[in-house]
């Protein structure tokens, strides 16, 4: 399932309430026609595939029991993608391989259900396209004359026909009474006058794809989504910025969420930012850490989840680099990754927030072991062949080629309560001679952090290992019991390998549901294209993990006390 962002703002037509598609239609005609381009002697299309994701959304934004935005809007984004020469050669998969083809003043995509303007929006489109794509791969050619490739691999996977085709049902959304919702959800904050900022938001797309290839694939499919997000900011009195949120997704837009429970949320967000403002600052720690709750599927999700997957290095000139960066787990099919005692499967069939019928490729999932006994036994694969793989196992989800999971279980036949992990952590750490250990409950993923704060984790980094998002939810843990929350500390070092270093899992099982975009950290509001992702796990202690003191500059407190929001705080 995958969501795209657009600013059109108008009204769904009324033909598309019916069965009939008369943009469908045109889509097929269109397409037929552009198997017959040809220039000369130079290459044909031997693949052309054209996708229209059409949606209504409705959103608003509150803050402190006051509305700061409503929007109720249209879109519809075209796509072609063409492809000349053949499955082994084309003219994809090469480093700087953009532009060639007139780039024609098209606009926005019509939003009339007029087969024949949809059309000349495709004909057009595909013009660009087979003429830049002519450009590319001469240039391609040209490069692998100086070159030598490292992986000698075909440039697409072939797929069989595959049909699935719905009806789009419009569902009406009464966005009146949710812009109330959220001034009232939003009030909560009002009881909190120390508070920097607060914003609390929805948004609910209906949406509806539509897919057709010249391998014979059709599908026409609804995608839904919705969400609510509630944040809150604070300042420490040495000027560190503190924050927490609670996110909530469903591909149920029809209800939502009930309010009482966004009520409360914004509650306990209100009251843990005051708390992480009082907090001490943490110092730099190394040892045994519990990810308790749902830190445990948001570890597994940033950890795990985004290295599933091969990369490939794009053909590049001489002199120039493939774009290509390794994850983590590549070269290690058939390795142990985790405890013997641990399995990882995702499964697109599953009833969950990821389930997905059919890829952005027109591939459809099948269920996928991953992990078996702790030995890593499958990666998800798109339509591009990667070092031991030519075929795809339909999780091409974000922009086409890039693989995200869709359900994303992880188990362990080896389990203890919560209760026990905590005393675990305490034994090590008094036969270590630590005076506490550490409990982390919640990471900062996906990320509410703006962008300078994500560079500042991305840059603290360094030569330590990729970064990972940093916790909100900290807590020293003593040898009698008594834990203390803290803040201002950071992950160093922490990466798929150290899942091998599992000590022990809890007998819960979270469940994390998420947009994932394949920025850092999953940024919210970052990414050309987003994918629906649950992910289940239990909390689990890890051993010789490092935390280190954010030394960042802090801002200073603002000069005059905050205006008072209600009666209450006259």
């Amino acid at each position: 399932m995958s969501f795209l962002k657009s600013s059109a703002a108008l009204i769904l037509t009324a033909a598309s309430l019916f069965a009939a598609d008369p943009l469908f239609d045109g889509m097929k005609a269109e397409l037929q026609r552009a198997q017959t381009l040809s220039l000369g002697q130079l290459d044909k299309p031997y693949y052309i595939s054209y996708a229209l994701d059409e949606g209504h959304v409705w959103s608003g934004q509150a803050t402190f029991g006051g509305l700061i935005n409503s929007a109720n809007s249209r879109f519809r984004i075209p796509e072609v993608r063409l492809r000349i020469g053949d499955y082994k050669f084309d003219n994809t998969n090469f480093a700087g391989g953009f532009g060639g083809g007139p780039r024609y003043d098209l606009g926005a995509f019509p939003l009339d259900d007029d087969p024949l303007v949809a059309r000349r929006y495709y004909w057009l489109a595909t013009d660009s396209a087979y003429k830049g794509a002519l450009t590319v791969i001469a240039r391609k050619r040209a490069a692998l004359r100086n070159v030598t490739v490292s992986e000698n691999l075909p440039d697409f996977a072939p797929a069989p026909k595959f049909t699935l085709l719905n009806e789009f049902k419009p569902i009406t959304f009464d966005n009146k009474t949710w812009d109330d919702r959220i001034r009232k959800v939003s009030a909560v904050f009002n009881k909190f006058p120390a508070l920097r900022t607060s914003l609390v938001e929805y948004s609910a797309v209906d949406g509806f794809h539509r897919f057709i290839s010249t391998e014979g694939t059709e599908v026409k499919r609804q995608e839904d989504a919705g969400s609510v997000q509630i944040r809150a900011s604070g300042q420490a009195p040495d000027g560190m910025i503190v924050r927490d949120w609670a996110l909530f997704y469903t591909d149920d837009i029809k209800t939502l969420f009930p309010e009482a429970t966004l009520t409360k949320a914004a509650q306990d967000v209100g009251e843990q930012v005051l708390r992480l403002a009082a907090a001490p600052l943490g110092e730099n720690y190394s040892g045994p850490i519990l990810f308790e709750g749902v830190a445990g599927p948001q570890l597994m999700a940033e950890v795990l989840g985004r290295n599933l997957h091969i990369s490939r290095k794009a053909v590049a000139a001489p002199g120039g680099a493939g774009q290509s960066s390794a994850t983590e787990l590549e070269g290690r099919r058939g390795v142990r990754i985790m405890p013997e005692s641990f399995d990882v499967t995702d499964d697109p069939s599953a009833p969950g927030f990821g389930h997905e019928d059919v890829d952005e490729e027109g591939v459809p999932g099948k269920k996928l072991q991953l992990v078996q006994k702790g030995v890593l036994k499958e990666f998800l694969r798109t339509r591009l062949p990667v070092r031991g793989y030519n075929e795809s196992n339909g999780r091409a989800r974000l922009g086409g080629s890039t693989p995200a999971p869709t359900n994303l279980v992880i188990t362990s036949s080896d389990t203890s309560s919560v209760t026990d992990l905590k005393k675990k952590v305490i034994d090590l750490c008094q036969q270590r001679g630590l005076p506490y250990g550490i409990i982390i409950r919640k990471l900062d993923f996906p990320s509410t952090a703006t962008l300078e704060e994500a560079r500042k984790i991305l840059g603290a980094a360094g030569n330590s290992g990729r970064a990972v998002s940093q916790p909100l939810h900290v807590y020293k843990l003593y040898l009698d019991g008594r834990e203390e929350l803290i803040r201002g500390v950071r992950i160093r070092g922490l990466n798929a390998r150290s899942l091998k270093d599992i000590l022990a899992a809890g007998n819960d099982t979270v469940t994390l549901n998420y947009l994932e975009n394949g920025a850092p950290f999953a940024l919210l509001g970052y990414g050309q294209s987003t994918a629906a992702v649950s992910v289940s796990a239990p909390s689990v202690v890890i051993d010789d993990l490092e935390l280190v003191k954010i030394d960042d500059e802090q801002p200073k407190l603002p000069v005059a006390p905050a205006p008072a929001l209600s009666a209450l705080n006259k």
